[in-house]
């Protein structure tokens, strides 16, 4: 489970800004937390903000360290420049220093802290500790970059120091350790590669949903027993679909005019392919189809999900298989734009259904970017689980909780709650924390310009 993400000089965020997901001492919705982990983590986070204030470059954030840690040991190759990593460009200074990345997960009793900083053109550094149960915190690694001689230092103690000589020789300079140990089956470090590629899943819910579609799809093929169970969640969710198939279609299955063209294309690329050794993988799509009972008979009619229902339904399908999937792995979703096509009652019960201690009985949580204010709701979710992004004056931005928002009281902070230091005030727990983030008592909204805001009604 994830405790704690930082990015620094990556796109908006010129400072590094610390996204905590560890739950305070707040005594309210305690359900909301995952108590067995030590510290105790919880379980959903929302990330709220104006428009361009840098919530959707959060979860770019995450995106681009999973993305870098997956495939930096087989997909990029010497001298491909690191993909998505993106400096501050607002700074001239920012825009020459690499961007960092680091997380803090507990997996399976053990706490990791890994992250690296990189350029596109090369990892200028890279380190990972580890800390096992009823242990100390250990270096594994620690990987520096030297600028004067542009030569990277080598220093790797623990389970990696005995594999030191092969890793360093092995690992390019725009790749990382970790994917290469991993490439290479160096058992000790397995696990935490391994929480990258299969505990932590990036969706940008405001993309095109056919791709997600087909993951879905993919996974009820996997096994036809999650098909009821997405159907199920789909008819609760008052779609009024009340059938699903999915039928499994070769990438070049066209029209009947073209198909043999195709299929003839096909079967040669596949010919030539096996000749010369190359692994070849069929490309396959899918038929997704919804049932829908008649008004006025008991006739079913079949609709295709993607032309004939709406966005709303296409990416809650989409979305099906993610969740299912986190709530069997224990794993870690992370949504962009979450209320995208959604009606904000069905976006609360998905929240729920995270939050649930019957449900949620293997540790996942979701993370989320969203407008939609009324899921601020104190019955739903805590302080330390709503968070806001805001841009300062250049250009930067700036994350933080609720819990941690403070000011020096005053008369006009009405609805605050003295803390110990007895200067600053936090919100209550218990204050309507949508209205009073809708009128800028947090932050982390638009001001709007005289063409917006000196409008009249009539």
């Amino acid at each position: 489970m994830l405790i704690q993400f930082r990015v620094g000089n990556y796109r908006s965020f010129k400072d590094v800004q610390t996204f905590s997901i560890v739950a305070t001492s707040d005594p309210r919705l305690r359900a909301n937390c995952i108590e067995t982990s030590r510290p105790p983590v919880l379980k959903t986070v929302a990330v709220f903000g104006s428009n361009a204030s840098g919530k959707s470059n959060l979860v770019k954030a995450i995106s681009t360290m999973d993305h870098v840690v997956e495939s930096s040991a087989t997909s990029i190759n010497l001298g491909d420049s690191i993909p998505n990593v993106s400096p501050f460009r607002l700074d001239g200074i920012s825009l020459n220093q690499p961007s960092m990345f680091e997380i803090i997960a507990n997996i399976n009793q053990t706490r990791y802290v890994y992250g690296f900083s990189a350029t596109p053109k090369r990892i200028h550094d890279e380190w990972l500790s580890a800390r096992r149960p009823e242990g100390r915190t250990t270096p594994w690694l620690d990987r520096r970059l030297d600028q004067s001689t542009e030569k990277t230092k080598w220093g790797m103690r623990g389970p990696l120091k005995k594999h030191q000589e092969l890793l360093s020789s092995r690992t390019r300079d725009n790749g990382l350790v970790l994917s290469r140990a991993a490439e290479l089956n160096i058992e000790e470090i397995s696990e935490l590669y391994l929480w990258f590629k299969n505990g932590l899943q990036v969706i940008d819910l405001s993309a095109n949903p056919t791709p997600l579609s087909f993951q879905t799809a993919r996974w009820i093929k996997e096994d036809e027993s999650r098909r009821e169970r997405v159907l199920r969640l789909i008819r609760d969710a008052d779609l009024g679909i009340s059938g699903l198939s999915i039928s499994e279609v070769e990438l070049f299955r066209g029209e009947k005019d073209v198909s043999a063209e195709l299929s003839e294309l096909f079967n040669a690329l596949r010919r030539v392919a096996k000749s010369s050794g190359v692994k070849f993988e069929v490309l396959r799509s899918y038929e997704i189809t919804t049932y829908h009972r008649m008004s006025d008979s008991p006739d079913i009619v079949s609709f295709n999900l993607a032309s004939d229902e709406s966005n709303g339904t296409q990416r809650f399908f989409a979305l099906a298989g993610p969740i299912l999937r986190a709530l069997d792995q224990g794993s870690i979703l992370v949504l962009d734009e979450f209320d995208c096509s959604m009606h904000p009652l069905l976006a609360r019960k998905l929240v729920e259904l995270f939050q649930s201690p019957s449900v949620n009985t293997k540790g996942a949580q979701l993370i989320f970017t969203t407008n939609e204010s009324t899921l601020m709701h104190p019955r739903l979710l805590r302080r330390d689980q709503i968070w806001l992004t805001e841009k300062t004056s250049k250009g930067m931005t700036t994350l933080f909780s609720i819990y941690d928002f403070s000011k020096e009281g005053s008369d006009e902070n009405r609805g605050m709650e003295a803390t110990s230091e007895g200067t600053k005030n936090r919100p209550r727990n218990t204050e309507a924390f949508d209205r009073n983030y809708l009128q800028g008592r947090y932050g982390g909204v638009p001001i709007f310009g005289p063409t917006l805001e000196e409008l009249e009604s009539s």
